[in-house]
């Protein structure tokens, strides 16, 4: 997995090359987790390049969001493709972590 990151306004935005699988998500979770240490408030993940992820990915996305509620810290996800989307949807990942469908809805 490749990882880049820009800010937008107050947001780190993660962008993602990559499947979020069992394989990746320990890079990731280490890229995250670096954030998260550092009390990063608002981070959010760009999934455009991402075709695939598993439930370890999701379960990251989880564990990140949880430890990131502790001290008010936010985690979204932007530009998911629509079956990454669908797979989001039925882990019900989109009733805790907020989805924007582009650059222009962070605010």
């Amino acid at each position: 997995m490749e990882i880049d990151y820009k800010d937008i306004n107050e947001h780190k935005i993660v962008i993602l090359h990559g499947d979020m699988d069992y394989f990746s998500v320990s890079e990731l979770k280490n890229a995250l987790f670096k954030l998260i240490h550092e009390k990063t408030k608002s981070i959010i993940l760009d999934l455009s390049n991402v075709e695939y992820i598993d439930s370890s990915g999701i379960g990251l996305l989880v564990n990140a969001n949880k430890v990131m509620s502790s001290y008010n810290g936010r985690i979204g996800l932007l530009n998911i493709p629509s079956d990454v989307l669908h797979l989001l949807k039925l882990s019900t990942i989109d009733t805790i972590i907020s989805i924007y469908k582009s650059e222009k809805d962070i605010t």
